[in-house]
């Protein structure tokens, strides 16, 4: 049986993902920002009328618990030991895309989904849309299935269906991955600005503003 502890250099891996997905950029250069997982009510509950249910959008999901998206650019640092090491599992990771020459330098993991995750940043007018970069770890048997999206100058917001995989996904009960999502935002956020994040997930499917429930997996786009 699998261990439930992950090996060092797997909790470094996850541990440098800040960085990777240009957290400490977005920190250090706009200031403070702030990131809260919550919980939403229920299933039952609808998206907000401003909310977006179709953005175009890619996740990619890496079994390694590794980084997916990664900036060259980007600062890590290796911590020297183990005793070093302070894996927050719970954290999301966020960043976010404002202009094709960053675009352009990012790196992607060997993972399903990659080429159409490059080809949504070359398919993107940074003079009108942003590219939102959202990590997470997910439970091995589960997906986290984006629900809606919406936004301000200052802020983010997703939301999240959690459902089981397809019962013919192998999958251990205590393993887990690390799933990001690229969404596209129609609009042109300088990073500077965004000040907070705030995704939520629930169980059962996403809802549409018009109460209906909406079957995971429709409305996502390459």
């Amino acid at each position: 049986m699998p261990s439930t502890t992950p090996t060092p250099s797997r909790r470094r891996l996850l541990q440098s993902t800040a960085a990777v997905l240009g957290v400490s950029a977005l920190a250090g250069c706009g200031g403070s920002s702030s990131s809260t997982g919550t919980a939403r009510a229920g299933p039952d509950v609808d998206p907000p009328e401003d909310a977006v249910t179709d953005p175009t959008h890619v996740s990619l999901r890496n079994p390694e618990l590794a980084p997916i998206v990664v900036d060259p650019a980007s600062e890590t640092e290796t911590p020297e030991s183990d005793s070093d090491v302070t894996p927050q599992f719970d954290d999301w990771q966020h960043d976010l895309v404002a202009d094709a020459e960053r675009a352009e330098a990012l790196e992607f993991a060997d993972v399903d989904g990659a080429d159409e995750a490059r080809a949504l940043l070359d398919g993107t007018d940074f003079e009108s849309e942003s590219v939102y970069v959202e990590g997470h770890v997910v439970p091995e048997c589960y997906e986290r299935r984006l629900c809606w999206v919406r936004w301000t100058d200052s802020d983010i917001e997703t939301d999240y269906a959690r459902i089981l995989r397809d019962a013919d996904v192998a999958c251990g009960a205590d393993d887990e991955d690390f799933v990001t999502n690229l969404i596209r935002i129609p609009a042109p956020l300088d990073p500077d600005d965004v000040r907070s994040y705030g995704p939520s997930s629930g169980s059962g499917r996403c809802r549409t503003p018009t109460g209906e429930s909406m079957a995971a997996g429709e409305g996502e786009q390459a």
